[in-house]
């Protein structure tokens, strides 16, 4: 069975726009054991929209444990947060309103605005002096990253993660995305996945064929460390080692440049 970690669904119920009660809770669970799912983060929003506190997720987690140990699901949950860029980002984590990726303080799922593109390289930096890492969430969605040659690169370049979702993988917009998508995953711009799971039917956690078609895309090692070593690190609070990728620039933004 292959082990993987699950670094962004929304497992808790009644707090966001993710399972409506813990009987799809445990559902969602038993579909990622079944695939070979080992770990998950179980998050939440942490936006204006839902409000949703900290302590709320802690204690929502905490009861999905216990409904887990009691269905003999084989399966960790970790407490998580998909927190919403904003301008005062920073003075909220300060504040301690903020939950990390698996509540080490190390990590922070940070989305851009719904259907807004912002420029996260100051928030990434700031995170970055102060020892917090920001993992950002499904940015092959906004085309300013997939299909701006260096962007993405330059985010990384600062100290930025990038956790991308299992449905850009297998289901792709554009054979264009599919094929951007590819080439960050081989030049090493992509770090973790997600299924960004949010019900047992519409939005089910599937990860297996994602790491599949990521193992025909690269090999298994590499796959291996994006759908697995590197989420578990994260998950565990212990720091995740990445190489800087080049940047590939094509010859009309070479152009742009004289």
């Amino acid at each position: 069975m292959i082990n993987m970690v699950d670094l962004h669904c929304h497992l808790l119920a009644g707090l966001d726009d993710g399972p409506r009660n813990w009987d799809d809770s445990l559902a969602m669970c038993r579909i990622l054991a079944e695939q070979g799912v080992s770990h998950v983060a179980a998050l939440a929003h942490q936006c204006e929209r839902w409000n949703v506190q900290g302590d709320s997720i802690r204690v929502a987690v905490n009861e999905l444990r216990q409904k887990i140990a009691d269905a003999r699901i084989q399966l960790e949950v970790h407490a998580a947060a998909e927190v919403m860029a904003c301008p005062d980002l920073l003075t909220r984590w300060k504040m301690g309103k903020l939950v990390s990726l698996g509540d080490h303080g190390r990590h922070l799922l940070v989305e851009m605005p719904h259907g807004v593109f912002v420029d996260l390289r100051s928030t990434v930096r700031q995170f970055t002096q102060i020892g917090v890492r920001i993992i950002l969430a499904h940015p092959e969605l906004y085309p300013e990253l997939l299909h701006e040659p260096g962007t993405i690169e330059e985010l990384i370049h600062l100290g930025c993660l990038v956790q991308i979702s299992t449905k850009s993988v297998t289901n792709p917009e554009t054979k264009e995305d599919s094929k951007a998508l590819r080439d960050w995953i081989r030049r090493g711009c992509v770090h973790f996945l997600g299924s960004d799971g949010h019900s047992p039917r519409k939005r089910q956690p599937l990860v297996i064929a994602a790491y599949k078609k990521i193992v025909d895309w690269t090999n298994e090692s590499m796959a291996k460390d994006i759908c697995f070593q590197n989420g578990l690190r994260v998950l565990k609070g212990q720091p995740v080692h990445v190489k800087t990728p080049a940047v590939e620039r094509r010859w009309w933004s070479v152009l742009r440049l004289w």
